[in-house]
């Protein structure tokens, strides 16, 4: 690794959560996910846009969720702004990865250019994607990008890592992996 790579590393490293051990990034980031989740159920309840029903298939019906929201500016009816929403949909890709895949779960790791910061993730055999600032910023794409799904933005990551890659094969699911 570069200097300036290293350097990068480690600011990014000091943006996050710091914890005095393990368990206490565990407790916070499990109960994190588990508070987000709650409200955006109780959110997506009363959305006639989205069910949250925590099948592969309704990450295609979020994200048409996420920029109806977007264009129409209609986050603070939500009692969330952009930035929430984001987070949702990290925890909530991740929440189907998990639920979907009996060989996935949720990871929490020290992060190993600064010790006492941690990351939160998917995990799947080898493989992890930790899911550090959600899904920030991810309408502000170039115009063949916007509006890709969010399942297919994260797919070009795990190419050739067959053990995440796949995570919707053999779920039923009728997304399919490029």
């Amino acid at each position: 690794m570069s200097k300036q790579s290293l350097r990068v590393a480690i600011e990014k490293g000091k943006k996050l959560r710091k914890c005095e051990s393990l368990k206490e990034a565990e407790s916070y980031f499990l109960n994190f996910k588990e508070t987000v989740l709650g409200q955006f159920d109780l959110v997506a309840g009363e959305s006639p846009f989205f069910t949250a029903d925590y099948k592969v298939e309704s990450l295609k019906a979020l994200e048409k969720w996420y920029f109806h929201l977007i264009e129409s500016d209609e986050f603070e009816q939500l009692g969330m702004n952009r930035n929430d929403f984001e987070t949702v949909l990290a925890m909530y890709f991740g929440e189907v990865v998990v639920r979907n895949n009996e060989d996935a779960k949720w990871e929490v790791e020290e992060y190993a250019f600064v010790p006492g910061r941690y990351t939160f993730g998917v995990c799947k055999g080898l493989v992890s994607m930790a899911f550090g600032n959600g899904f920030k910023d991810h309408y502000l794409r170039t115009p063949e990008q916007e509006k890709k799904l969010v399942v297919q933005k994260v797919q070009p990551y795990l190419q050739g890592l067959s053990c995440l890659y796949g995570l919707f094969e053999g779920s039923g699911s009728s997304l399919q992996t490029p």
